[in-house]
């Protein structure tokens, strides 16, 4: 039987009026591997944090004795300004609890009067914590770290490099080697979204990373192709509780479906229960027959009465369902656009970005673009907006076609107004009651629809950000990273509307589930200047290039 690590008992955390988690519970044992998912809001990283900080307001979370713990949050713990080799020395979570009791020993130690005591058993602890930590590669954290960086391909950088000249899945990359030394003595990992910001080369290196780690994992990720390779439980956290799913990501979509499935049939036939023996009561009473089967159909209204609310309220409460209606304006030419002999150089890059690239787009083509970080992934997408000029070569977007933008960082929107102000100044003559019903079907309440951009999270940006695209006028999608920022639900939602669409489109991402649902062709840029076409969708792309 698996060793228990950490069991939580009734556990409730609120912030001020706000209740977050309500009575939950949950088993931790040796060799879990949990994803937590929830729409965004739900309390996933609060789940996260007051198990590790063991801060709840009333329960009980307990943790196996001696419990080692390390932490990958969400928003990455790096400094700006230091060096390279500087961040790399910074030891992460799972040393700090060490270094404080040696540090506390080391002070005793000092103290002559020490030697007066029961040191002995003192010194075996102050031994044993310098060997956990030699063993954990605390005694070369920077080492160990380069090493990964190594891995992660990194290790092209001068160590003097400041930490501020990296790009952002770069420094991603730092943060992460850091937090993985010295994961071998550790029992639990907790990791807030750790595919953010990382290519999908580091994807793969982080899954086999943690696929081979022997402790337990709690992970908070909307990466679906992650959850369905890493995990073996998922958890949902909704309306302030937990259920818990056995297996991965695909195995609890499967569950929970055939779940509701099951619950919705049941309350079906509980409700044509009740109404039938209503019915036959109210038929009795009309023919004027009374007799003993009429208090047995009054008692067996209520029995089926209080089943109907037991199973109402084991029903998640649904939010409203965000709907897309996404066509294009008008069909394009059968060539959309194409490529030929492109070249593109940045000054100070010791590679091309483009290197004779012919390539070209048909009709309700639905392109995946992917590659490493830094290979010109969005920068081809600027090219085909005009933003970028080509230095030799052509580009010809064929006559007709009409382009939208999804910027990942949303800047197509103005974040000065608020969502109901962007969409008024996009469609003035629209009706105030069809943009107010538009905007809910967005998800957005009343209060949201007046708050400011700037004061929105990043998700519903990025809500703001795609209903303005569905707006224009369009046929051919340029889409940079749709997916960011968006829980399971809207993502589900935007592939099922892009699957429809009957436009063209050329999408970068590191969702590779949204690839494999989307997509019809995957782009490889390589990072030398050059493009490969794999026919098919993310998976079979793998497939292919592993052959």
């Amino acid at each position: 039987m698996a060793r228990e690590l950490i069991r939580l008992d009734d556990v409730h955390k609120s912030f001020g009026s706000l209740n977050v988690l309500e009575g939950v519970g949950l088993r931790v044992d040796e060799g879990d591997r949990i994803g937590i998912v929830g729409h965004n809001g739900s309390g996933k990283t609060t789940l996260l944090r007051t198990i590790s900080n063991q801060d709840q307001d009333i329960g009980d979370i307990t943790f196996a004795p001696a419990l080692r713990i390390a932490f990958l949050t969400q928003v990455r713990d790096i400094e700006e300004d230091a060096t390279l080799e500087e961040e790399l020395n910074r030891r992460g979570r799972q040393f700090q609890e060490i270094e404080e009791e040696i540090t506390s020993i080391e002070a005793s130690m000092a103290d002559p009067s020490f030697y007066d005591g029961e040191w002995q058993q003192v010194m075996d602890r102050y031994q044993e914590l310098q060997s956990l930590m030699a063993r954990s590669g605390g005694g070369d954290a920077a080492g160990h770290a380069k090493e990964i960086l190594k891995a992660l391909d990194l290790a092209h950088h001068p160590l003097d490099i400041s930490i501020s000249q990296l790009s952002g899945g770069e420094r991603a990359k730092v943060a992460l080697a850091r937090q993985l030394v010295g994961l071998g003595e550790i029992d639990v990992f907790f990791l807030d979204e750790p595919t953010n910001h990382l290519d999908l080369q580091t994807l793969d290196w982080l899954e086999e990373f943690l696929m081979k780690f022997k402790g337990a994992l709690l992970i908070v990720s909307h990466d679906r192709y992650f959850l369905d390779r890493v995990c073996n439980n998922i958890v949902e956290v909704h309306n302030t509780s937990l259920r818990g799913y056995p297996g991965n990501y695909s195995a609890y979509m499967a569950q929970k479906e055939l779940f509701l499935q099951t619950l919705d049939e049941r309350i079906d036939k509980v409700t044509k229960e009740i109404k039938r023996v209503t019915g036959a009561l109210k038929s009795m009473k009309r023919a004027n027959k009374y007799d003993k089967s009429i208090s047995q159909k009054h008692h067996m209204i209520m029995r089926s009465q209080r089943e109907l609310k037991w199973l109402k309220s084991i029903k998640p409460r649904q939010r409203k369902a965000l709907r897309f209606n996404l066509s294009s304006t008008q069909k394009s030419s059968l060539d959309v656009l194409d490529f030929r002999k492109a070249n593109l150089t940045f000054e100070g890059l010791n590679r091309p970005i483009l290197d004779a690239v012919t390539v070209g787009v048909c009709r309700g083509q639905k392109i995946g673009v992917v590659g490493p970080n830094g290979a010109g992934k969005t920068t081809l997408l600027r090219i085909i907006m005009g933003e970028i000029k080509l230095d030799s070569g052509e580009l010809e977007v064929l006559p007709g076609v009409q382009t939208g933008y999804f910027h990942q960082d949303h800047r197509n929107v103005d974040f000065a107004l608020t969502p109901e102000e962007q969409i008024q100044k996009m469609k003035p003559k629209m009706p105030y009651g069809e943009l107010r019903a538009l905007l809910g079907q967005f998800q957005f309440t009343p209060g949201m629809v007046k708050t400011k951009m700037s004061k929105l999270s990043g998700g519903e940006r990025a809500r703001v950000a795609m209903l303005k695209l569905l707006l224009e006028e369009n046929n051919l999608l340029l889409l940079d990273e749709p997916t960011n920022h968006l829980d399971t639900d809207a993502a589900d939602a935007v592939e099922e509307a892009l699957k429809e669409y009957d436009g063209a489109i050329i999408s970068v991402s590191h969702d590779r589930w949204f690839l494999d649902q989307v997509c019809d062709t995957i782009w490889e840029l390589k990072g030398d200047g050059s493009l490969k076409i794999w026919p098919g969708n993310y998976s079979e792309y793998v497939r292919r290039s592993q052959q």
